[in-house]
């Protein structure tokens, strides 16, 4: 069994943001993650998105590395930003 999961392209409205619904989002899918064995959560994150870096980040995230111009929009190579948390309490 898998004991790493990937959260994938998670997007909210901007008039919901500021509300609390991404961290209640987080936690539900942390919650899930831990019921089902998994003990870390990744995911990626553009590296000119520097708000949903500091959100992820005060949320548990840190940076584990980066994909140099892992993304490409319109035309320009960017950064994607890899970020992972533990979810089972073990640093």
């Amino acid at each position: 069994m898998a004991h790493r999961a990937t959260i994938v392209m998670v997007y909210l409205r901007s008039s919901l943001r500021g509300t609390g619904l991404a961290v209640r989002l987080l936690e539900a899918i942390s919650d899930h993650a831990r019921d089902i064995g998994i003990r870390q959560l990744e995911l990626f994150v553009s590296a000119e998105n520097p708000a949903a870096i500091r959100f992820y980040q005060r949320q548990g995230f840190a940076e584990i590395g980066r994909i140099p111009g892992g993304v490409l929009e319109e035309g320009r190579e960017i950064d994607d930003v890899m970020m992972a948390r533990r979810v089972d309490g073990i640093l």
